[in-house]
């Protein structure tokens, strides 16, 4: 991704706006959304994955963080979808159009799942398994990630909500909010990480009591993310985010 898609820019409201580093699109929050309600694709215009969605985009405008214009397309689709369904429409063309609507999305959906399903199964295979070959007899060794899942934009982005949320609870309303350089939180992240084997995604976060060090402190892990310096991952799904320090490749 190029340097000016990670800049900082004003919004026009005069506040700071960032573009996320690591981009994942409106299909990938609809698949988050319905693994977390235990939903499959062809419920995905229920009421309940609507309004998280909805919601989820409120929290990106609250991390001050720009939103793609196929999100809002999407959540304009859900919307008119949500309607169709509520409200009567007595003409035949009107409930054609909602069911039209309806049944390419959820095609969508399935086929962009399998095609996630098969990119997972492709990364998670041993490196052992994928480009070397043992003697007969040979055991591969235990791939000592194998019990850990990968954390998705959306699991930080939720997690970070959760921390905003706490902070505003304990944060006098005439605060003033100030403006903080991302790339001053990088070198904390790093610091908090040196001689730990993981640390949890709150830790970042525990002294916190100032909403713009928050988001410059996330968007600063983004970024070390985006440049595999740093890697987020749980030991149960959709449970603690843990984060560890990626060693350096040699050349």
């Amino acid at each position: 991704m190029s340097d000016e898609a990670n800049t900082p820019r004003l919004g026009a409201d005069g506040g700071t706006r960032f573009r996320l580093p690591i981009y994942e699109g409106p299909l990938d929050l609809l698949l988050h959304l319905l693994k977390r309600a235990e939903l499959d694709p062809h419920e995905v215009t229920a009421s309940v994955i609507t309004e998280q969605y909805l919601a989820w985009l409120e929290l990106l405008d609250q991390l001050n963080l720009d939103v793609a214009g196929e999100y809002l397309v999407m959540a304009a689709t859900l919307l008119l979808i949500k309607s169709f369904a509520m409200l009567p429409h007595p003409e035949l063309a009107d409930t054609e159009e909602a069911e039209e609507l309806k049944r390419d999305l959820v095609e969508r959906l399935l086929e962009y799942q399998r095609y996630r399903e098969a990119a997972e199964k492709l990364s998670e295979r041993a490196i052992l398994g994928r480009d070397v070959f043992t003697t007969p007899g040979e055991s591969a060794p235990e791939d000592a990630n194998a019990r850990q899942y990968t954390v998705s934009i959306f699991d930080l982005v939720e997690a970070i909500g959760a921390v905003l949320k706490r902070v505003a609870d304990k944060t006098p309303r005439k605060i003033e909010l100030r403006d903080i350089p991302v790339a001053e939180c990088i070198p904390r992240i790093l610091r908090a990480l040196e001689g730990a084997a993981r640390i949890p995604f709150t830790a970042l976060f525990e002294d916190a009591n100032d909403r713009s060090l928050v988001i410059a402190t996330f968007m600063a892990l983004l970024e070390l993310i985006r440049r595999r310096d740093v890697r987020a991952f749980q030991e149960v799904r959709f449970g603690e985010i843990l984060l560890e320090r990626v060693a350096a490749q040699m050349p």
